[in-house]
């Protein structure tokens, strides 16, 4: 873990421009950097810094919000307060502070069956309604959005893959394998058991025949969801999806967040005390001279450099507290 001098002089920076984040939401806005500071209040024992974290967050909520995303809306803003809640970092009732803008996800969600091209946006929605199942567990209407979203993804993975092959296929395939590995992730997350196994075939299919690059993280959430249902038939898979995919990492053309996302993996699968790993774990500019600037120039330029999605404070959370899921 770096130096508390370190840990601070990212959290100053933070504060230092914390107005330049115009919006509420989750990746870009307020509530993305409420989430960072608080977790670093904590860890530093700041009071300042923590009150700075709770005004931060009361933006987020009570300012009007029509959007329902969780990147930049409002079940993200949801999903920081359960997360602050869960970790105790913040003492507070879910459904006294945000039950009027719960209700207005789930009436926005109800039908989106109905519109597949804004159910193919929503997807990442499923990490709040999967985190608010654990305090509303008498509420099945998260589970029915839930599942009409998987069931819709799930019809669109089987038409892309099934076309792959075709001399006339249109669609860029990088991006529907990222959505394929954001499907694994959102299964391994939420625990659904109602996957479709045409899915797996598909890809297994694909994958087999040399049609689909290896990808860690694809391996990965893989892995987790074989792992739960015992399922042997993807071993294979799995391991090369794993293996090639640490060989094929060039740490010098990764973001800081594919960075610190594929870290975080690999700190989970790694053989006990097996140091060839350790480059692939560590940020070896993270020294007490560091910089600012020179990790900002790390940030994806479509991220905001300050912001939980892409920027510093997904950044100070994983050096804080390595526990906490980054989503």
């Amino acid at each position: 873990m770096p130096q508390k001098e370190t840990i601070r002089k990212i959290s100053e920076k933070l504060l230092q421009d914390v107005e330049k984040a115009t919006s509420t939401g989750l990746y870009n806005g307020k509530a993305g950097l409420s989430f960072a500071l608080f977790i670093t209040a904590s860890y530093l024992q700041d009071e300042q810094i923590e009150d700075e974290a709770f005004n931060l967050l009361k933006e987020s909520i009570v300012i009007k919000n029509q959007d329902l995303s969780f990147e930049t809306g409002l079940a993200g803003i949801g999903y920081t307060l359960l997360c602050l809640i869960e970790n105790k970092y913040l003492d507070a009732n879910f459904d006294e502070i945000f039950g009027e803008q719960y209700e207005m996800i789930i009436k926005g969600f109800e039908t989106i069956e109905k519109y597949p091209m804004k159910l193919l946006n929503s997807l990442k929605v499923i990490y709040f309604l999967s985190k608010v199942n654990h305090i509303k567990r008498e509420d099945n209407r998260t589970g029915k959005i839930i599942q009409k979203i998987f069931e819709g993804l799930e019809l669109f993975l089987i038409i892309q893959f099934q076309d792959f092959t075709d001399i006339h296929y249109i669609n860029k395939k990088a991006d529907v394998l990222n959505i394929y590995k954001i499907y694994l992730h959102l299964v391994d997350y939420s625990g659904y058991t109602h996957f479709s196994n045409s899915v797996l075939e598909d890809y297994a299919a694909l994958y087999r025949n040399g049609k689909i690059a290896s990808s860690l993280e694809t391996g990965f959430y893989l892995r987790n969801m074989a792992a739960r249902q015992g399922m042997k038939i993807y071993d294979d898979i799995i391991t090369d999806n794993i293996n090639n995919g640490i060989s094929n990492i060039r740490l010098n053309t990764l973001s800081l967040k594919e960075r610190i996302d594929l870290a975080k993996i690999i700190s989970i699968i790694k053989p006990k005390d097996d140091r060839k790993y350790d480059k692939l774990l560590y940020f070896e500019n993270l020294r007490e001279e560091m910089e600012i600037q020179d990790l900002l120039k790390t940030v994806d330029k479509k991220s905001y450099p300050l912001g939980y999605g892409g920027g510093l404070s997904r950044f100070l959370i994983y050096c804080v507290n390595q526990q906490i899921e980054l989503l």
